[in-house]
């Protein structure tokens, strides 16, 4: 009775697991983030010293570490494995299991990578990762902890766990390709418009790239960065809306022709509304002419009340502008460029934002992306 009893409580853990990493990792679009999550449930719940994702390079008919988790985990992702080599290999090219409690007897352990990395492999479970009949990769666990051996039931939920993450891995690679598409198709069109002023040609992606510095040191996950990247290449998108003959006016402008130039955030905002993908980005495109004290553009917003996006291409925006070559000015080096912003922070710059700024050229991390 109580045998019974224990493996009924087994079954049901098991099968809370199954759910929650199901809806956890169905949660995850981002490959890196969804492979790091589904490993870290892998060597929590089976109770290992070490576990690994493999994902298969077709080319090169190579299995690559994309997650090792371990004392070594790290070293251990600087080598790629060959299909048909050691144990993961041997399991990738055919899709068979394999599990294994005394590897040093197994013909198919390869100790190499024992050996370079002064770790030691005593039992493991590899199961084939699988997507409609494809190998893409392999998943494996090393060592029960307190020296227990792998069972047939470790084998078969790590099986299910390799049926699950297959699925999801499949549909995060298909998301990466689309979202790859996206951006691409994006910086093309940004491309296109910069294009028409020499003057200003690649503005809208050094934007993007300046911007995205400041964001990581304030925010460093996927979503936002994509937000601020998106924002940065997508700023200027209102000038479609303004004659050409003003964008590109040589001489100084008129104050009705400035006063249409101040439309282009209005226009921005307008034109990419009806994008539901790009409705979280209409801040940073309208508000990265608003100023800290209340006197920008288009609606005058005061300190905070201007959204975080706005107020970092607000910067990244003014330090492009000015480390850039215009045909009434050479660029500012960036120490110039900076004693200037500097100046306005907390006035038409956010001082947080400024700040960040000046961190990353203290670091190195700055320079004049035109040059």
């Amino acid at each position: 009775m109580k045998r019974k009893l224990k493996y009924f409580e087994n079954k049901i853990k098991d099968l809370s697991l199954l759910l929650n990493i199901s809806s956890k990792i169905n949660s995850k679009l981002d490959i890196h983030e969804l492979l790091d999550l589904i490993m870290s449930l892998v060597k929590e719940n089976l109770n290992v010293e070490a576990c690994s994702l493999l994902l298969l390079d077709r080319n090169k008919e190579e299995l690559y570490f994309e997650v090792a988790l371990g004392e070594k985990g790290e070293e251990i992702k600087r080598y790629s494995i060959k299909v048909g080599e050691g144990i993961a290999g041997k399991v990738a090219e055919t899709g068979i299991p394999i599990i294994e409690n005394r590897v040093e007897t197994n013909p198919l352990f390869n100790p190499k990578f024992d050996f370079l990395t002064s770790f030691k492999t005593k039992a493991l479970i590899c199961v084939p990762l699988v997507h409609q009949g494809e190998i893409i990769g392999v998943m494996e666990v090393i060592n029960k902890k307190d020296n227990k051996k792998f069972t047939k039931s470790d084998l078969k939920l790590l099986q299910a766990i390799s049926n699950q993450a297959s699925i999801a891995i499949k549909n995060a690679l298909l998301y990466q390709d689309l979202k790859t598409l996206f951006f691409d198709t994006i910086e093309s069109l940004v491309s296109a418009i910069d294009a028409k002023d020499p003057y200003t040609h690649g503005h809208s992606k050094r934007v993007s790239e300046i911007a995205i510095l400041i964001a990581k040191e304030i925010d460093n996950s996927t979503d936002f960065i994509e937000k601020v990247r998106l924002s940065g290449l997508l700023h200027d998108i209102g000038k479609i809306g303004i004659e050409e003959s003003i964008l590109t006016k040589k001489g100084k402008l008129t104050l009705e022709e400035i006063e249409i130039i101040k439309k282009h955030p209005t226009i921005g905002k307008k034109i990419l509304e009806p994008i539901d993908l790009l409705r979280e980005i209409l801040p940073g495109v309208e508000e990265h002419h608003e100023k800290y004290d209340g006197s920008g553009y288009p609606k005058g917003l005061k300190g905070e009340n201007i959204s975080l996006l706005g107020r970092i291409i607000s910067v990244a925006d003014v330090f492009d502008a000015l480390t850039s070559d215009r045909p009434y000015r050479k660029g500012l080096d960036v120490h110039s460029a900076l004693l200037e912003i500097n100046s306005l922070s907390g006035v038409h710059f956010d001082p947080y934002i400024v700040n960040i700024l000046n961190s990353l050229y203290q670091r190195g991390k700055l320079f004049c992306f035109g040059s």
